[in-house]
């Protein structure tokens, strides 16, 4: 297996199978770079057993494969990783990777492929019945996991590396798929890091992200739907916002608009739109840099858009932008608020918190170092976002709830001490550019944006995923 040019300091083992979908537009986008990164360094442990039985014969049968010998395959190819650091990996992702195995090793259509077998085991192409797989075709080389969580339903994650030397670009994708009431379900994710040349010379990394979500038409009580999050233009990220590629390939993400196109077929109530009918759920994010108390340069949406829409694209909408205050403004339909939620959003996204995220007030107690303090109803199913204002102002019915810790994307419980500086950072950047100073969507921006050629080249490379007979042939 070549080198990963997208490189971290040391293999990161992931606990949750794809990357925090709850995350909204650009935040989303961020992650993805980073955990791409980590889940492909992380196969590197995972599938070392595999990687080195793609360097042996094919054969007709299942071959016996020593661990010692994968061992020193793997660290000749690896050596920042020492031997007792690399068992604890592998003891975390793979115990089974830790004695000697059976594998198949075949040639099919140009492709090598390996996979975990029996002994005396007759090898063929079906490697999607087996827990593991690894092929290799030209310089792309795809890991393949099946997950039977139970006996009914199995899971699928892949994930595919692939170096262009003629483009100078790597291409990481992550697939994780199912099998729901006859159809393939689930995620697609792709970053393309290449290169680009800069007005003043210098070189610098680019990035295109993209993901597209596919959950089917609604279920019962089961929301139904697809979303598509994409930017419009590949990124590059300096200190100097007014940095310019030199032939125009790529965009400073300060001046690049981050989309998500989706359909959401579920109840959906708003302002001007209620209606149990699929609609068109859209949102737009205009990155903005920032600078912390510390002078460091930090990047955060100044201008998170929402539009939503009947599918049939008639009728009434609603669009809005998330801002910290409103003022009444019967032209535009906006009443006078003041809960931060701008601020909210920013926190809540950019750190990750899920479940019942920090309002402002909770982000100014986190900040500074006050209880952290929420109100709910008796019951727990309503609660009150006071005003950004007046923190202590509570209508009455509503009590007090301590938190001493929130809950991140990947189910981990992050105490509300360790958030300090986080939330400083946010309040101290608040004001820094104007709130929703950009035009709303509307309903011509949306359609523009359905109709866009990048936004139907990148839906139909990634949506394909999910449209083959078996989960995304690996030996293609």
């Amino acid at each position: 297996m070549k080198k990963i040019l997208l490189c971290v300091a040391s293999l990161f083992v992931a606990n949750q199978v794809s990357a925090a979908p709850h995350l909204q537009g650009y935040y989303q986008a961020k992650e993805l770079v980073g955990y791409t990164v980590n889940k492909i360094q992380q196969n590197k442990a995972e599938y070392f057993m595999l990687d080195y039985a793609l360097t042996k014969p094919a054969q007709p049968q299942a071959q016996f494969v020593a661990y010692n010998d994968a061992l020193g395959y793997f660290q000749a190819k690896n050596s920042g990783v020492n031997g007792d650091q690399f068992k604890r990996i592998v003891q975390k992702v793979n115990p089974e990777g830790l004695r000697d195995q059976y594998v198949c090793r075949t040639d099919i259509s140009g492709a090598k492929l390996a996979y975990i077998a029996k002994r005396d085991e007759g090898c063929s192409s079906n490697y999607d019945t087996k827990p593991m797989a690894i092929s290799q075709k030209d310089k792309k080389v795809t890991f393949f996991r099946r997950w039977d969580f139970d006996p009914t339903q199995s899971h699928f994650d892949i994930q595919s590396y692939d170096i262009n030397e003629a483009a100078n670009t790597e291409t990481l994708t992550l697939d994780y798929v199912l099998k729901f009431e006859g159809r393939w379900i689930g995620n697609s994710v792709r970053v393309i890091k290449g290169q680009t040349v800069l007005t003043d010379s210098s070189t610098q990394p680019t990035y295109d992200v993209a993901n597209y979500q596919y959950s089917g038409p609604r279920s019962g009580i089961i929301t139904g739907g697809e979303s598509l999050l994409y930017s419009d233009a590949p990124y590059f990220i300096t200190d100097n916002a007014e940095d310019t590629a030199a032939d125009n390939s790529a965009n400073h993400v300060a001046k690049t608009v981050f989309n998500t196109f989706g359909m959401m077929d579920g109840n959906y109530r708003g302002r001007n739109v209620n209606t149990d009918r699929p609609v068109y759920w859209v949102n737009r994010d205009y990155v903005s840099q920032y600078t912390l108390e510390n002078s460091t340069k930090a990047y955060f949406v100044s201008d998170p858009q929402n539009f939503v829409i009947d599918t049939s694209m008639t009728g009434p909408f609603d669009s809005w932008v998330w801002v910290d205050e409103t003022v009444w403004d019967p032209e535009k339909g906006t009443d006078q608020a003041s809960g931060g939620d701008w601020v909210s959003h920013a926190f809540n996204n950019t750190y990750n918190i899920t479940g019942e995220s920090p309002t402002f007030c909770m982000i100014e107690d986190i900040a500074k170092g006050r209880p952290v303090t929420g109100y709910f109803t008796e019951d727990g199913k309503g609660s009150w976002v006071p005003s950004m204002n007046n923190c202590k102002a509570v209508d009455p019915g509503f009590v007090p709830r301590i938190y001493t810790h929130f809950t991140n994307g990947n189910g981990e419980k992050v105490a509300v001490s360790s958030l300090r500086q986080s939330a400083q950072d946010i309040i101290h950047v608040r004001t820094q550019h104007p709130q929703g100073e950009k035009e709303l969507l509307t309903l011509d921006d949306v359609k523009a944006m359905k109709s866009s050629p990048r936004y139907l080249k990148i839906k139909t490379d990634l949506s394909q995923r999910l449209g083959w007979a078996k989960p995304y042939d690996i030996l293609k």
